[in-house]
């Protein structure tokens, strides 16, 4: 009845039923603009919502960082407050060398728990002004009271018992974080000690400081979204160098004794140099590869390598003795299991040692010139023989070689592990670099090249874009060994032992501006390339005189400009290093002319006071 009712009536399947009521009419160009624009603001709502979503993500990241790091550091100064020693005995304690340091407390005469509040209540009262600190050890007095157990139960001393140590932030400290600035690597802590805090441990050293980096550790800034800016201790208009600014900072407050760094471009060495502090860049692969976070992984042209600062040679080299031990041959059975060589480094041999005042790229300013050229005095004076050497082609070694082998990827890991993080200044040039398309790049480095008078500099960005192939990073390899040929050629037609040269042409500069400075780096970097061991030895400071003869500064280069700018004023009493180098694994070699220089530099002042 149904199906005759419907018939009679309509039939809602017919063709013309369907048409009438269910086609859609066909849609107006109006209609299709108002989808369109709704479909594109769907979209874009979409990208804004999840932009400021990872805005926000990254930005809790930071805070509860920074967050952790100060209640750290609230909780040893309140620990300091009720707990601590008297200041009288603290400055007693800070006051001692290295040596003396180190006899005490293998005798007992001093107590480890001691030693490391004396040197935590004086890190804690010099961050305040020069924040290096990026969180205490909260294990640290754990350890220090069983050493001192150990002694008490008349087990022997370790070698370096009870020495307090402060640890660069990118080393492998077990339930630590090692970011080298970067959100990215936040709430990863590590789950083992690197070998080297492994080793440290083991000999009776007792970290407890962590110490700050810039982000990426790509720059001799050190500044960083997550811990903040360092800044020099000697003028805290002025930076403490880089990427291990952090150790730079805490060694010349003098709020610890011994630190750890690490160093690819000079990350040891011009922290030393711009605070006025020891150190040794060994050669890459004589104590490990497996200690630190470096952030770039199977780069292997120019390699990193660790090192100890210190406040004297007797430091770096008392811990480049004990540390090379079978325990770090066997955490790192890599490296060559070579112990110090004593008979080296204790040689009366006179010795003939090579000297530069410029490497032809970027002229020093007048007090590190005369810095090297009272160097130069005091070891000829132990009747070592100097003589003038060249360094084959600055330029080209830093443009190419270095830029081409530390860059060699175009940039793609370092832009990953940017790609949502907050860009700290130190590092904004960079990173606003590598995120042009590489045509553009390619067109602004001839741009620059061909109307800048610092040639490199338009070499130095194409070749941050990297290589295209395997076929050109061989070639690249190739060039490298043919360099490192030509310079050890040089090497030996002088008969050389050691060269002595300025670490950087300038000294600290105004935080900030790094990024108009790099063209100094030609300095450091060319031991990383050919991979000599080099180390920093203080040898004057900044006079007002020198600050005045900056007026016969050169201004031919962009960077020279900037040089003349930074450092005509505002420079008296910063300190200047001079770099100690021998051949590979020569490393005794050149604590050797570090210790003459030291010693020659102090018996020239002793007999100047009298």
């Amino acid at each position: 009845m149904i199906c005759e009712a419907m018939e009679g009536e309509i039939n809602i399947f017919s063709p013309d039923t369907i048409k009438r009521n269910y086609v859609v009419p066909a849609t107006s160009p109006e209609n299709m603009v108002r989808i369109l624009l709704t479909v594109v603001a769907g979209v874009t709502t979409i990208l804004a919502a999840t932009k400021l979503f990872r805005w926000y993500r990254i930005k809790a990241r930071i805070l509860n960082k920074q967050k952790q790091c100060k209640d750290a550091i609230k909780q040893l100064q309140d620990d300091m407050d009720h707990n601590g020693i008297p200041k009288k005995e603290v400055e007693r304690i800070l006051g001692l060398k290295f040596s003396q340091l180190k006899e005490k407390l293998r005798k007992g005469e001093l107590k480890a728990v001691t030693v490391l509040k004396a040197y935590q209540t004086r890190a804690l009262e010099t961050n305040k002004t020069l924040n290096f600190m990026v969180e205490p050890v909260k294990e640290a007095m754990e350890y220090a009271k069983q050493l001192d157990k150990e002694l008490e139960n008349g087990k022997d001393p370790r070698p370096l018992h009870g020495i307090p140590v402060s640890i660069k932030e990118n080393y492998y400290l077990k339930g630590y974080d090692s970011t080298g600035g970067m959100s990215i690597f936040v709430d990863k802590p590590a789950l083992k000690d690197g070998p080297m805090v492994s080793v440290l441990k083991e000999l009776g050293c007792v970290p407890f400081v962590r110490t700050n980096i810039p982000q990426s550790m790509m720059t001799f800034e050190c500044s960083n979204p997550l811990y903040g800016t360092t800044v020099n201790p000697h003028n805290h208009g002025r930076g403490p160098g880089g990427s291990s600014g952090g150790e730079g900072a805490i060694l010349g407050a003098e709020s610890s004794i011994l630190g750890f760094g690490s160093d690819i471009g000079g990350s040891l060495r011009i922290p030393s140099h711009f605070c006025g502090v020891f150190c040794l860049k060994p050669t890459a692969g004589r104590l490990g590869y497996r200690t630190t976070e470096e952030l770039v992984h199977g780069q292997t042209l120019v390699t990193p390598t660790i090192g100890p600062m210190g406040r004297d040679v007797d430091t770096i080299v008392t811990a480049m003795k004990d540390i090379l031990c079978p325990r770090l041959f066997t955490e790192e059975p890599q490296i060559p299991p070579m112990a110090f060589n004593t008979q080296l480094y204790e040689s009366k041999r006179q010795l003939r040692i090579g000297y530069y005042v410029s490497d032809g790229y970027v002229p020093p300013i007048p007090g590190v010139e005369r810095g090297l050229l009272e160097a130069k005095v005091a070891l000829e004076r132990f009747g070592h023989t100097l003589v003038p050497f060249e360094v084959p082609d600055a330029a080209h070694m830093f443009s190419v070689l270095f830029s081409k082998a530390a860059f060699g990827d175009g940039g793609h890991n370092f832009l990953s592990q940017m790609a949502e993080d907050r860009v700290d200044p130190s590092i904004s040039l960079l990173v606003k670099i590598y995120r042009l398309p590489n045509f553009l790049i390619r067109l602004l480095s001839h741009v620059v090249s061909f109307f800048s008078k610092e040639k490199p500099a338009g070499t130095i960005m194409r070749n941050m874009l990297g290589v295209d192939s395997v076929y050109d990073w061989w070639k690249l390899a190739h060039e490298i060994t043919i360099y490192k040929e030509k310079f050890y050629n040089l090497w030996q037609e002088q008969n050389l032992d050691a060269i002595i040269c300025p670490t950087m042409p300038y000294v600290a500069p105004p935080t900030g501006t790094v990024k108009y400075l790099l063209g100094g780096v030609t300095y450091t970097t060319l031991y990383n390339v050919i991979n000599y061991p080099a180390g920093c030895v203080p040898v004057t400071k900044v006079t007002a005189i020198d600050q005045k003869n900056m007026a016969n500064y050169p201004s031919n280069t962009q960077t020279q400009k900037f040089i003349k700018k930074y450092y005509s004023t505002d420079t008296a009493g910063l300190p200047v290093a001079v770099q100690c180098v021998a051949l590979p694994y020569r490393e005794e070699m050149a604590l050797r002319v570090m210790k003459d220089l030291e010693s020659g530099l102090r018996h020239h002042l002793t007999r100047s006071s009298r």
